[in-house]
């Protein structure tokens, strides 16, 4: 038992660490693009609508790489970035202010930063492309 969860245990982990980068990713691309580039412009971002649909495949390259354990520590390493400029821009302020939603997806972000920490230390385990 011990054997399958440190060969198989990383590759989960990663699968599901990548779900959501997906999902947001594809949603900024194909779903919700006009949302996200009018939550961006709404936060002073210039060029708003080149901001969202950057980030969108930022974040389905990232989840991508993620989930085949391809140069997993470097994508985790900027997730981690990505998070925190993320966190800072739409989250910080109104969590802070007692807004109990934006303080989930305070944590939740920060929940996802220690998942990468841990990749980016650890590396991406037995049962990836780069095989650690």
């Amino acid at each position: 038992m011990a054997r399958f969860l440190a060969t198989f245990g990383p590759l989960a982990g990663r699968v599901l660490l990548s779900a959501i980068f997906f999902f947001s990713g594809y949603q900024k691309l194909f779903g919700a693009s006009g949302r996200a580039a009018s939550s961006l412009a709404g936060r002073g971002i210039p060029y708003a609508t080149v901001a969202a649909y950057t980030a969108g495949a930022f974040e389905l390259v990232a989840a991508l790489l993620l989930a085949l354990g391809l140069k997993a520590r470097f994508t985790a390493l900027a997730l981690v970035l990505y998070l925190v400029l993320v966190t800072w821009v739409f989250h910080w302020r109104p969590a802070l202010r007692g807004d109990a939603g934006q303080m989930i997806q305070l944590l939740k972000n920060a929940g996802l930063m220690g998942g990468m920490l841990l990749l980016a230390s650890h590396g991406a385990g037995p049962a990836s492309i780069d095989r650690g």
